[in-house]
């Protein structure tokens, strides 16, 4: 167990193979004492952002206030790995068809939220009040695939119970 202990500490103080390339050609940093504590905010559209990008970046970088992702390639894991942060006031994860209701208990994990898009993902207006720890969150965009509008209408007043401070846009139209 010690000789474990010792391992990781060692870890901890040197950037090394896959961990240092990714610092190394994301980010333009070789040295670990070099990697902020904290930053502002991350965003990528359309790229090949995976759950191991977010792993690297969210087990270095404790606090990270906003997150923009559209069209990259994480999935339920890197929503996981995003759970791990604090102080993450905007959460974008627009157009990821892999993060699913599954990730819900993470999402929920980020009580400081004001904000969270995650429209045109596979979760769904049911699940939504498996997210009621978000009690700071003012608006939240998801999809739906009914257009009913009186089903529609029932999903917000639920979840209106749950997070009343909160606007709720389904499929691009508000509901206060």
């Amino acid at each position: 167990m010690e000789k474990q202990h010792v391992a990781h500490q060692t870890y901890r103080m040197h950037l090394r193979g896959k961990e240092k390339h990714f610092w190394k050609c994301n980010f333009g940093i070789s040295k670990l004492a070099d990697i902020p504590l904290e930053i502002s905010g991350y965003k990528s559209i359309d790229s090949e952002i995976d759950d191991q990008f977010l792993l690297y970046l969210t087990s270095r970088v404790p606090i990270i206030h906003g997150i923009y992702l559209k069209f990259t390639n994480i999935t339920d894991e890197g929503v996981k790995h995003i759970s791990t942060v604090t102080a993450l006031f905007e959460l974008t994860l627009r157009d990821h068809k892999n993060i699913t209701n599954e990730c819900l208990p993470y999402l929920n994990r980020l009580t400081d939220l004001e904000y969270l898009d995650i429209l045109k993902t596979k979760i769904t207006l049911e699940e939504l009040p498996a997210l009621s720890q978000l009690q700071k969150l003012k608006e939240l965009h998801i999809s739906s695939e009914s257009t009913d509008e009186e089903y529609l209408l029932g999903k917000v007043i639920a979840m209106k119970k749950i997070l009343p401070s909160c606007i709720i846009y389904i499929n691009y139209k508000s509901y206060e």
